[in-house]
């Protein structure tokens, strides 16, 4: 196994988050490529072509569902977070 002197998960995840949305889209797919073309070559039965090519259409699948679902729920978390900035309904003009 790969030993990395310093590490952690904490700070790989803390990378992650700070991609883009694109890119964190991305870097899934690849993981999901990775972990798909195995299983469909030796689980699947397919052959090596057959298991690469629905292995690229399941992860450019994934980065695109991925992409649209994060940014739907970015941009309505920075809506909640924008609306409760304000005064309250029951405290306006006290």
């Amino acid at each position: 196994m790969v030993n990395f002197p310093n590490l952690k998960y904490a700070d790989l995840i803390l990378r992650f988050r700070q991609c883009t949305l694109m890119q964190q889209a991305v870097i899934a797919g690849i993981m999901v490529l990775l972990v798909y073309i195995p299983y469909s070559y030796f689980l699947l039965n397919l052959n090596i072509v057959e298991s690469i090519s629905m292995a690229i259409y399941s992860a450019i699948l994934f980065i695109v569902v991925y992409y649209i679902t994060s940014s739907i729920i970015t941009k309505k978390s920075k809506q909640l977070a924008k609306q409760s900035v304000g005064p309250k309904k029951g405290l306006r003009n006290k």
